[in-house]
């Protein structure tokens, strides 16, 4: 039986459309649906040039849309979970309230 990987992979929609980010994983990755917010505080990006986000100061996305490939190749079943990211730099939800949350190292 071959194994399976699951993969994230993240696209700005703005500009050029090109991927951002690529994560890996052993199991699913939580479901994501479109309007929902994305927010990078601090991905590891493909393109060493393009500033990742942090926790204090995060580059904030709503998902647009979703696609799912799956493919097999290299002995491995290869689960794409494909997010189309659109920037976001709106106000924060007012479920999390009006302004970004103080951050302590106990609170990480």
């Amino acid at each position: 039986m071959d194994r399976i990987e699951y993969r994230l992979e993240l696209c700005d929609i703005s500009g050029a459309h090109r991927p951002v980010a690529i994560f890996r994983a052993a199991s699913p990755f939580p479901t994501v649906s479109v309007g929902e917010r994305f927010d990078d505080e601090g991905w590891p990006r493909l393109d060493p040039n393009d500033p990742p986000g942090s926790a204090e100061a995060p580059r904030r996305y709503t998902v647009h849309s979703v696609k799912h490939v799956v493919i097999e190749g290299d002995g491995a079943i290869i689960a794409r979970y494909c997010l189309n990211l659109a920037p976001f730099d709106g106000d924060r939800s007012p479920v999390w309230g009006a302004s970004d949350p103080i951050r302590t190292e106990a609170g990480r």
